[in-house]
């Protein structure tokens, strides 16, 4: 099977299975968008007799972890022709792409999954989950708020909206770091409207749309109380507009608890899936909250990148792979996926233990548990 890395002739082609695969049409100019954009991706794809068969898209992204920003990999567009289907092509596209992060020091990849289960063979796992509400008329309010709402027209960008992305996002693990032209294509399709404090400080903002007497809310980003009730007021200023109101938020947003009516109906379900591509170098940036003084053993299960499986020591010093050692009874072990998930903040040492996720003993486990800050994953992005 050989894979290659597409140029710029195969742009359009790999658009067309796109098309194909994930069924939608775009139009010239679209085409034209869409082509500009391949030129920042590494595109992997597969050919069977001169024509493109199988491809997936790796787009360069950061995202925020504990003050940091880790370089990270997006797997996109991951599709074949049907008549190329299960002959192994997509298995030998997340390998050979898995090279391609390491390679570039790419060292977390985010991918949406179109089955959980199919993805996980291959590392990743589930990092975030999105809590949807959907809020009657009946139920809206408009508690009273000192600030003032600046709403701006659809597609508008202000500096103020990044600087109270950037502060919110400091507060989750795993967010997106977004650039200017991210910001762009994000606002194509949402109304922003910023909460102003009565000093005159941006303190939050939201995304939205207001069609067929429904509202829409894809991003709600308060970074004080006085925000929260001043953004949900605005949306409650809408009640002669609209029959109900749809609002996507993190599942630690406490909006429900301010409401008069909290008994709305929500959907909690998994959104994105990540997984670590270079667990030594991603262990030795990573941020503990305190000093490792009792070294820490790591057997890691990676099939699929055979330079993450194996055992990792933390030390006071730093992180590195060690011989492994058949007597070795001081080890925790876990597999790519289960690391992922904990070191990401998804899940902690002690709700892996519970399901059986990870193996060690009590002593080792509460150190591990010990270093690893808590902070909750959030991450409202798509890609």
């Amino acid at each position: 099977m050989n894979i290659v890395k597409l140029s710029s002739e195969n742009y359009e082609e790999a658009a067309h299975l796109s098309m194909y695969a994930f069924q939608y049409e775009l139009s010239a100019e679209e085409l034209e968008k869409q082509k500009k954009k391949m030129e920042t991706q590494h595109i992997l794809g597969i050919f069977e007799e001169g024509k493109l068969a199988s491809k997936l898209h790796i787009l360069p992204f950061e995202v925020y972890q504990h003050g940091k920003r880790i370089p990270m990999g997006g797997i996109a567009s991951v599709s074949s022709y049907p008549e190329y289907r299960r002959k192994g092509h997509i298995r030998g596209l997340m390998t050979t792409a898995l090279e391609v992060m390491k390679e570039k020091g790419q060292l977390l990849s985010y991918l949406h999954p179109f089955s959980i289960d199919f993805y996980r063979k291959f590392g990743w796992e589930i990092f975030s989950d999105t809590r949807n509400m959907t809020i009657l008329r009946a139920d809206l309010s408009i508690p009273e708020s000192e600030g003032k709402i600046v709403r701006l027209h659809k597609g508008a960008h202000h500096p103020d909206l990044q600087i109270i992305y950037e502060t919110y996002a400091q507060a989750y693990s795993g967010m997106l770091v977004r650039e200017q032209t991210w910001w762009r294509d994000r606002l194509q399709s949402w109304t922003p409207a910023i909460y102003y404090s009565p000093n005159g400080k941006p303190e939050g903002y939201l995304l939205y749309s207001v069609k067929e007497s429904k509202m829409k809310v894809a991003e709600f980003m308060p970074l004080s109380h006085e925000a929260r009730k001043g953004l949900w007021a605005f949306i409650g200023q809408h009640d002669s507009m609209v029959e109900k109101v749809e609002i996507s938020t993190s599942l630690s947003e406490p909006l429900p608890y301010i409401m008069k009516n909290p008994r709305v109906q929500m959907e909690v379900f998994p959104y994105f899936m990540a997984r670590i591509v270079d667990v030594e170098q991603y262990l030795q940036q990573f941020a503990w909250s305190a000093n490792v003084h009792t070294p820490i053993k790591l057997r890691v299960k990676d099939p699929v990148a055979p330079w993450n499986h194996g055992i990792f020591e933390l030390t006071e010093d730093g992180v590195r792979k060690v011989v492994a050692d058949s007597n070795e009874e001081k080890v925790i072990e876990l597999t790519i996926n289960q690391l992922s998930a904990l070191m990401l903040g998804y899940k902690t040492v002690k709700e892996l233990a519970e399901v059986e996720a990870i193996q060690g003993n009590q002593a080792e486990l509460a150190q591990l548990e010990s270093i690893i800050p808590n902070q909750s994953t959030y991450f409202p992005d798509f890609f």
